[in-house]
């Protein structure tokens, strides 16, 4: 019997080779939404620095005042841009977990499908072999012994005439 062969062998490394595109492709993503997350707590932490900056000084001038309070206008402006690439990363995050999952979901079938084939190949294999194996025995009872005549095995039952196998009258008594 010839050697196993997985004929969807390629398919299965484009499969693979996608799956890890796609993990590579996720753990960009994960950069990017690390990146944003550490863009957003960077500026609430300059914010509120300089709010305390402000807000610790003995004398506030109403210029000061003003500065600030046109200071909080843009710094929400800008937490809002922050807050929303944050969430387009984490958006984009998910989707790419999605498409990780439905590539290793395509691996794991293909794998799975190989090793079935693999087992049935070996299963076909083993029983080549035991016919082999009964062909063989079967054949040293077919050849003729050394001993006082010729040795035969038993005909089997199905290919002995029907007459030898036509059961006994049935009328009670025993033969």
């Amino acid at each position: 019997m010839r050697s196993f062969h997985f004929r969807l062998d390629r398919v299965l490394d484009w499969y693979g080779n996608q799956y890890h595109l796609e993990q590579a492709r996720l753990a960009t993503a994960m950069l990017a939404l690390e990146k944003a997350q550490q863009q957003l707590a960077r500026f609430h932490a300059e914010c509120l620095a300089v709010e305390r900056d402000i807000l610790s000084r003995r004398e506030i001038s109403a210029r000061d005042f003003s500065a600030l309070g046109l200071f909080r206008l843009r710094a929400k402006k800008v937490e809002l841009e922050l807050m929303q690439a944050t969430q387009r990363a984490e958006t984009i995050v998910r989707d790419q977990m999605q498409r990780v999952q439905d590539a290793q979901r395509r691996v794991r079938l293909l794998e799975k499908l190989r090793d079935r084939r693999r087992t049935e190949h070996r299963y076909l294999e083993e029983k080549e072999l035991e016919e082999m194996a009964a062909e063989a025995f079967l054949a040293k009872w077919d050849r003729p012994s050394g001993l006082a005549g010729t040795t035969r095995r038993p005909a089997p039952i199905s290919s002995r005439p029907a007459t030898a196998m036509a059961p006994s009258s049935h009328d009670g008594s025993r033969p």
